[in-house]
């Protein structure tokens, strides 16, 4: 599908596309290794261990937007592999916690020991600068009718400009530097403009499509790293990335921006670790809309 270039000409330029088109490529490529193993996975939260195998305890919120009523709190049981470096990582920083931003800056590690100053960063999902973008365009009247949770979540900008109030997701600051939603690069500017588009398709399922999309453009394959502080393994860093995925996908079904079977459906969709998955029809999607893109300005 190619995308119109309108919106786009105040920041892409007939300079330096050659470039860009071969590193756009490339890089979203390589973001995601095909995966279709169901993986095992754990809660970077305070657990018990046995072994190998380990239990935790979730509270799960209840929607009453979405037509949930009461609170309860759920027990689940799930096998994951045990790795004593990756999971004193996890819990020591906390990597994957979901809160607001202004949560998050309370409770970063950094805030007890200076030493940790940079070690970890909250990610905006989706990024703030899509939501910006989306805020005095034409199409909100539509997503207004459609998705009244996910609009106002958009409006709430309006008095909270920097963000405080949006969700977050706390990762390591290498990590949140390497995610193609991150920097000034024009592939990240793309990318950011991409999940602007899908949130005011005004579709029943924008929702879901750009939490997805967020998802796939979030995480970054090992081999795009860079060395960081933190000497983490590929197993940890996905394991950290599906539970705080996981933990968002409740987020904002208890804000009523997706309902329970939508929730249901992208939890199923994350622990698969479909965001890694180049088959998926999103990723087809992204890499296609991008390549589209990059095809025309080089031709301008």
């Amino acid at each position: 599908m190619c995308l119109p270039a309108l919106g786009l000409l105040g920041f892409l330029g007939p300079v330096g596309w050659g470039a860009a088109a071969v590193v756009g490529g490339v890089i979203l490529i390589t973001v995601v290794k095909k995966n279709r193993e169901e993986k095992q996975w754990i809660s970077p939260g305070t657990q018990q261990c046995f072994d190998d195998e380990r239990t935790w305890y979730k509270k799960e919120k209840s929607n009453e937007a979405s037509g949930e009523t009461g609170n309860a709190s759920k027990k689940r049981e799930e096998p994951c592999r045990h790795d004593e470096h990756d999971d004193d990582i996890i819990k020591g920083y906390g990597l994957g916690y979901v809160g607001t931003y202004k949560d998050d800056k309370k409770f970063r590690p950094s805030r007890c020991d200076k030493e940790n100053e940079g070690i970890t960063e909250a990610d905006h999902i989706p990024p703030k600068d899509c939501l910006k973008k989306a805020l005095n365009d034409v199409r909100m009247d539509r997503l207004l009718q459609v998705n009244p949770r996910l609009h106002e979540m958009i409006m709430s900008l309006v008095y909270d400009p920097t963000g405080q109030k949006l969700l977050t997701m706390r990762v390591l600051y290498q990590d949140h530097r390497d995610a193609l939603t991150t920097g000034s690069s024009k592939e990240s500017k793309i990318c950011r403009w991409l999940l602007t588009q899908t949130i005011l398709s005004g579709k029943d399922d924008c929702a879901v499509k750009m939490l997805k999309q967020a998802f796939i453009m979030g995480f970054v394959d090992a081999a795009l790293r860079t060395d960081g502080k933190v000497d983490m393994s590929d197993e940890g860093t996905r394991n950290y990335y599906r539970y705080g995925y996981t933990d968002l996908v409740d987020e904002y079904l208890y804000k009523g921006i997706i309902n329970k079977n939508q929730a249901q459906d992208l939890k199923i969709w994350v622990k698969r670790e479909m965001h890694l998955d180049r088959d998926t029809p999103e990723y087809k999607e992204i890499l296609e809309d991008i390549n589209d893109l990059l095809r025309l300005f080089l031709y301008v």
